[in-house]
């Protein structure tokens, strides 16, 4: 979510007297958050990097978690939605408000689904209307056709690897099934026989948890940044019966200790656009949470330079397996150590 989106919900102060928003977009607009403030508004998001810049909120304000039924304990006078990008999850969105209220808004660009939101939430709503269009946004009103016993596991979907299922929930990344980079990952990655494990970015935390299966005697750490993806993560350990901690975090910022194994498909698509902050912010950072012989594994699309940004912060950079456009590599040897 970028700040368009806030400048056109700016245009309409009204909305925002008393207003829960409910979605993510760390991007914010100048004077964003002093409107909230003077409007007594509230920010769900799941996503921790969004929540961490509503620095100017008071924590009964925001709230970094999956949308319970809970967050309306509060009776805000709005609701309004920052529309998603996973279709799925703007769908169950949807759903879980309209099990709570009659009308909310709804709001994204133009080219991230703004323009169809109305048709894409046809089966959920009595009427929609377009209210406004700018800056390439487009915002709407949805009177919604209450529903009852709304439950997010109902979303849920699972993808099998070694001959365990391994549950996600909407919007959690490759969303019901395994995507190819991390399988050429699991291929090729010997499980260690013991010490420290931290799978970043973890997902549904397929990676830690089926090392963790393979050579119980590691301790896994499973972090992301999205409260959909943790909770995945921590209902697979739990199923699984294979004890993990979970952690949010946005990289490395929040991770504290040090490791013998990194492990990581860092992702490198911001909404449409390509970014590789995640990758260049990883290597740079690693050596502050590997131990002096740590390894950082990662897979990567094979026609990124990761190997170049690697050889900055690590002395040894291996390409260990390429396969299916993907490639694994091992980085060793920290310089500056």
């Amino acid at each position: 979510m970028s700040q368009p989106v806030y400048e056109l919900l700016q245009r309409h102060p009204d909305l925002l007297k008393r207003a829960l928003i409910i979605g993510n977009g760390a991007e914010l607009a100048s004077n964003w958050q002093q409107q909230l403030v003077e409007n007594d508004a509230r920010i769900l998001t799941w996503d921790w990097q969004t929540f961490n810049n509503y620095n100017q909120l008071n924590p009964d304000h925001k709230q970094f978690a999956m949308p319970q039924n809970d967050c309306f304990d509060w009776q805000p006078d709005h609701i309004i939605v920052l529309w998603p990008k996973s279709k799925h999850l703007a769908k169950g969105l949807i759903q879980f408000i309209s099990s709570n209220a009659d009308r909310c808004f709804a709001v994204a660009a133009n080219d991230a689904g703004g323009k169809s939101i109305g048709k894409a939430c046809a089966d959920f709503t009595q009427n929609s209307e377009k209210l406004d269009s700018a800056r390439r946004c487009s915002l709407w009103q949805l009177d919604l056709i209450r529903s009852d016993n709304f439950n997010w596991l109902k979303q849920a979907q699972s993808f099998t690897w070694h001959e365990q299922a391994y549950m996600t929930l909407p919007g959690v990344f490759s969303h019901g099934k395994l995507d190819i980079g991390t399988r050429v990952l699991l291929e090729h990655l010997p499980a260690p026989a013991h010490g420290k494990l931290l799978d970043l970015g973890c997902g549904s935390g397929v990676i830690g948890l089926s090392l963790k299966q393979q050579q119980n005697a590691l301790d896994v750490t499973l972090a992301d940044v999205d409260a959909f993806a943790l909770r995945s993560a921590q209902l697979n350990s739990m199923r699984l019966g294979l004890a993990a901690d979970v952690t949010a975090s946005d990289g490395l910022h929040q991770i504290d200790g040090r490791f013998d194994y990194i492990i990581s498909n860092p992702p490198f698509h911001q909404g449409k656009e390509t970014n590789y902050h995640f990758a260049e912010e990883l290597f740079q950072q690693a050596k502050k949470h590997l131990i002096a012989d740590g390894q950082l594994w990662i897979v990567a699309n094979r026609h990124l330079a990761y190997e170049e940004w690697a050889q900055q912060s690590f002395a040894s950079v291996e390409i260990l397996a390429q396969q299916d456009g993907f490639k694994i590599l091992c980085l060793s040897q920290m310089k500056g150590k």
